[in-house]
């Protein structure tokens, strides 16, 4: 049984198929930009309210502890450490997980030993890990390169590189230097997070959103990035064309109004662009509910056959088309992306289809592993979006699955 069927307006399914040739081209990456670090005082102004959780067994790894504090301190972010928290009236294991609660990043160092377990029957340490990952922390963690780990310690450094990298060290001195390193990255995606405007993929170290009015400030590095940003400007001849611009888990439909240019000594290009946001064209071509599927689980369907291969159910009744989606990721395969950004990108990639299409209002977590034989475990869940005015948003379980990428 067939219901709800919702049909666009002619103006909207021409806007909707110039997107899609407009969007459907190769992507271009300001790749350089990826290695360029923020300014000293730029990471400074963005850890002095930072606070971040250290994490581990405590008696093994005490020196390790303050390597590591010494290593977020530098960056002028405060370390939080059980060992300066001071007499509390309260549960020691609740006195951690609210200070977990109230940090931004965690670090966590794995050493040899798994810890006393807890009535949960995680160690304290796996258990901040998880309570970290639930309340949607930075992630950084470490593991003591030897050969001799306890097995529980092994089983749970498994569980982490599931999803985090997490790269061995040697010494107190090698660990501190390293958290140092990972915070200043850290800093750099959060002061410069990537964006996609059409098909450009760069990093803007400021978007300004006022009603229908955006603005955004971007160091490009890349000359054939510059050159396409530029060309998007309007002409004397007509108006500019409508691209799709997405950013921090956001998406809006946008003409391009002014760009502004300004070449520094570096050669990197300081670049200014005046957005605005156009009449909303994400309308479905179709939406339905099929055979007890609403037109959400059709949306899960396709996202599963797009991105994990698996068969779509509906292919055995001759109607497999009806939640066909392509595979957001796919131009990420075909740029060969490096590591270091491929999260980012991904994440934006799949913004930019789920929430610029309409599909979803607001991807509300998202994880991306590391690479194990070619593959990656993706987990991402998402936010429907509201059809009435007294609808009452609703959360989606997570998709999991492995992504070659």
């Amino acid at each position: 049984m067939i219901a709800l069927i919702h049909l666009p307006s002619w103006q909207s399914y021409n806007a909707r198929m110039c997107q899609q040739a407009d969007e459907g081209g190769t992507l271009l990456i300001d790749r350089a930009a990826a290695a360029e670090l923020p300014r000293e005082e730029s990471v400074r102004e963005w850890a002095r309210d930072k606070r971040a959780f250290i994490s581990s067994v405590m008696e093994e790894l005490r020196e390790e502890r303050v390597a590591a504090a010494d290593g977020i301190r530098s960056l002028g972010a405060r370390a939080v450490m059980f060992e300066e928290f001071g007499g509390r009236d309260a549960d020691p294991q609740d006195a951690y997980l609210g200070e977990v609660e109230t940090s931004q990043i965690y670090v966590g160092i794995l050493g040899r030993r798994y810890g006393r377990p807890l009535p949960t029957r995680f160690s304290a340490t796996h258990a901040e890990f998880r309570h970290a990952e639930l309340r949607g922390l930075r992630m950084a963690v470490w593991a003591l390169d030897t050969p001799d780990r306890e097995g529980p310690q092994q089983a749970f450094l498994e569980e982490i590189r599931a999803f985090h990298v997490a790269p061995a060290f040697v010494s107190p001195a090698d660990l501190q230097r390293q958290v140092s390193e990972r915070l200043r990255g850290i800093a750099a995606e959060d002061l410069a997070p990537w964006t996609k405007l059409g098909c450009i993929l760069f990093r803007a170290s400021e978007v300004t959103h006022e009603r229908d009015q955006i603005a955004v400030t971007a160091r490009v590095q890349s000359d054939d990035v510059a050159h396409a940003l530029e060309t998007l400007a309007p002409d004397n001849f007509g108006r500019p064309g409508e691209h799709r611009f997405t950013w921090s888990g956001r998406c809006r439909q946008v003409r391009v109004a002014n760009v502004r240019t300004t070449t520094t000594t570096a050669r990197s290009r300081l670049m200014h662009l005046q957005l605005e946001v156009v009449e909303d064209h994400r309308d479905h071509l179709l939406e339905v509910a099929f055979d007890g599927l609403s037109p959400d689980d059709l949306t899960d369907v396709a996202l599963r056959t797009a991105l994990f291969g698996e068969p779509n159910p509906l292919a055995r009744q001759h109607m497999g088309f009806m939640p066909e989606m392509a595979d957001p990721i796919q131009p990420l395969r075909d740029a060969r992306v490096p590591d270091e950004i491929v999260r980012a990108l991904t994440e934006v990639m799949i913004v930019d289809e789920l929430v610029g299409s309409g599909r979803a209002a607001r991807i509300t977590t998202f994880r991306l592993g590391a690479s194990v034989g070619g593959l990656r475990r993706l987990e991402f869940a998402w936010e429907p979006p509201r059809r009435f005015t007294n609808e009452r948003p609703e959360r989606r379980p997570p998709l999991v699955g492995q992504v070659r990428l």
